[in-house]
């Protein structure tokens, strides 16, 4: 995923303006076991765990493997100690991973309001759509393409509670169709 950097920049943004002025510093730090992730056989339910236990994602037929957080895998603008999960599913050309964007703010309706307004501003983005916000969370989703014609799809989740967490998942190849099926069961653990 050579291109990950240049359309993670985007991404990072993105999550930038719509935080109401969240610093970096705010994030929670991850510790050395960043993602607990089960064996999977062909269509078996894989777990995977933020490294500050508070995402917890589960993924029917996942092949999904730790990403090397010291390698061009990593999003831009994100520390490596910033993001609490960082895992690629190498058969399918997905990455998934999550930020720990710190205390929230805002309160939700004007942190997603705010989401929105960045998506819908944003240069470089096309078919952003996000969905209905509940009290706690919104998905939303765009296309990049480089200056090279390379394109990126990224499926989000944002998730506002005591902290601002966002989980993506993102691809060259793979559609929003699928990208949406990793998301598909995200659960914040209390």
């Amino acid at each position: 995923m050579k291109y990950y950097s240049a359309f993670a920049l985007t991404a990072a943004a993105l999550l930038s303006l719509s935080a109401c002025g969240q610093q970096a510093e705010t994030s929670v730090p991850a510790d050395s076991s960043a993602a607990a992730a089960s064996a999977p056989a062909g269509d078996a339910l894989q777990t995977l765990t933020s490294s500050d236990g508070n995402i917890r994602i589960l993924v029917q037929g996942g092949r999904f493997e730790e990403a090397d957080k010291n390698t061009a895998a990593l999003p831009a603008n994100v520390n490596a100690d910033e993001l609490t999960l960082l895992q690629n599913d190498s058969s399918r050309d997905i990455t998934l991973y999550a930020v720990n964007l710190g205390a929230a703010k805002t309160d939700a309706k004007t942190y997603f309001a705010n989401l929105k307004s960045a998506l819908d501003a944003a240069e470089g983005l096309q078919d952003a759509q996000s969905g209905a916000a509940t009290t706690t969370r919104m998905n939303y989703r765009f296309t990049q393409t480089d200056a090279d014609g390379n394109t990126l799809r990224e499926n989000c989740i944002a998730i506002h509670e005591t902290n601002i967490y966002n989980v993506c998942a993102n691809s060259s190849t793979a559609s929003q169709e699928a990208l949406s099926a990793v998301l598909k069961d995200v659960n914040l653990v209390k």
